[in-house]
């Protein structure tokens, strides 16, 4: 599909392009599977089985979603080995997310792979850029961060809750704050 193609290209798109209705449909699908997961009362093997249906994919048994999980298109996001993904994360994924190995991902998370123009007239045609995002292996990514367009977090690296990762974390680094900064923390 063109318009995912140039979305992952980190070119622009928007409202009026010719065959944003392909995009759209490829969006409902993914909040319609998303709706179902979410649903109460399923067992784990049915939620699996739609998680399948929306990544492409089947995630390996260790790892394990919780719900209110919501996505854009899906598809685009790859997952390692023994994801933890708690309560209510959000991964807004018109471009490529990269989930690494032993990955755990607090509740209220937010991944977000679109941006918007600064130029209000642009805003108006909902006109997006989008930038791939990239998670280490042995990554913790506490409550209630917001990962944000082009970020590349590295191996073993840890973000504090609340934080909002504006820029590349290099391995091993504990970050928090807003935006979020180098903390001097002693590992345990």
């Amino acid at each position: 599909m063109e318009f995912l193609n140039r979305s992952r290209a980190g070119l622009m798109t928007s409202l009026d392009d010719p065959d944003i209705d392909d995009y759209l449909d490829l969006e409902k699908r993914a909040h319609d599977l998303c709706d179902r997961f979410n649903a109460p009362g399923l067992l784990e093997d049915e939620r699996r089985t739609i998680l399948a249906e929306l990544f492409g994919r089947e995630l390996d048994a260790e790892s394990v979603i919780r719900p209110r999980f919501q996505c854009d298109i899906g598809t685009n996001i790859h997952f390692g080995r023994s994801v933890k993904v708690n309560y209510d994360c959000i991964i807004l994924d018109s471009a490529d997310v990269y989930i690494g190995d032993y990955v755990m991902i607090g509740p209220r998370v937010q991944i977000i792979t679109v941006n918007h123009p600064m130029d209000h007239l642009q805003r108006r045609r909902i006109a997006s850029i989008c930038e791939p995002i990239t998670i280490g292996d042995d990554v913790w990514i506490a409550a209630g961060v917001t990962v944000l367009p082009g970020v590349t977090i590295g191996d073993r690296a840890v973000i504090a809750s609340g934080a909002v990762v504006t820029h590349d974390v290099p391995p091993d680094a504990v970050v928090g704050g807003v935006p979020a900064k180098k903390l001097d923390i002693v590992r345990r």
